[in-house]
């Protein structure tokens, strides 16, 4: 599937802001199921400095240095990209979840070391024990671990309300999990908190899924706005596979991927340091069409 992808984000400042630095993860990856024919990423004000580089996950970070006197700030990034997510294994065929947990852990040197990073906690994804309790009813003895992961997307989408508003970045994931309400960012870090409490890899994967412009298309939760899901390392052979909880699907066709790390921290859309400005108000909007 090719998609047109518009993403524009815009501050509002109750006062000058005389300068400004900013660091965007907004540039989609390119990686086997995606590839990123063109893209451009336009800043209102003009930066006086605008670099490019690579983070610890190998995602694309722009950093803008902005010293024009503004009150607003306007970003834009709109991109061509084919989307084809390698169709997961069949239902019973990956290894056993024990088996993953086992070779994440190694003798002290685990063999994949990249996945084996995704074990642990991180700051937005602490330990918390309900959570631990909650991924068991999936992993049950012996059960291929896509088959036990897929289950928990399906219990995530079934058991928590998909509600804009109820959580912000501060809420804590055991209120999270308490209130069982959130937006997909939430529910990410649900489940990757889940399987690790077991020993397993999962990472925080932000982008976009498709807008929806008819009756006759499935409603997916979290188009419109920037998106979240879960990848799980499900072995060698297979790699990662990457799940959505709040719309209880595998990706394939309907997401593109803009960055992944270990929870939003890692790959906030945009984050930075002002001098002035006061308080501020923003809005985004976003469009992901097919194009052919």
């Amino acid at each position: 599937m090719r998609y047109l992808l518009s993403h524009r984000t815009t501050y509002t400042y109750a006062s000058t802001v005389d300068s400004a630095h900013h660091i965007a993860h907004l540039r989609a990856r390119n990686f086997p199921g995606q590839k990123v024919t063109a893209i451009s990423i336009d800043t209102n004000p003009a930066p006086a400095l605008a670099v490019q580089h690579l983070d610890h996950f190998g995602n694309l970070i722009d950093i803008y240095r902005i010293e024009k006197p503004h009150t607003r700030f306007d970003i834009e990034v709109r991109a061509d990209v084919d989307v084809c997510f390698p169709d997961p294994p069949a239902a019973g065929s990956t290894p056993a979840w024990e088996d993953i947990r086992t070779a994440l852990l190694g003798d002290g040197f685990p063999k994949p070391v990249e996945a084996s990073e995704f074990t642990h906690e991180s700051p937005l994804v602490p330990s918390v024990e309900a959570l631990r309790a909650y991924g068991a009813h999936s992993l049950t003895p012996r059960r291929p671990i896509l088959d036990a992961a897929r289950e928990l997307t399906s219990r995530i989408k079934a058991d928590f309300e998909y509600h804009p508003g109820a959580t912000d970045i501060s809420t804590p994931l055991a209120d999270v999990f308490a209130g069982k309400a959130g937006v997909c960012q939430d529910f990410a870090h649900v489940q990757i908190a889940a399987l690790r409490a077991h020993g397993l890899a999962a990472g925080y994967v932000s982008g976009y899924i498709r807008t929806i412009h008819s009756r006759d298309e499935l409603a997916l939760r979290g188009a419109d706005a920037s998106h979240a899901w879960v990848a799980v390392w499900c072995g060698g052979k297979t790699g990662w596979v990457h799940l959505d909880p709040t719309n209880d699907l595998i990706a394939h066709e309907d997401h593109v991927a803009v960055a992944w790390g270990r929870d939003f921290s890692d790959v906030s859309p945009l984050r930075g340091v002002i001098l002035g400005g006061d308080s501020h108000s923003y809005g985004v909007a976003v469009t992901l069409v097919p194009t052919g």
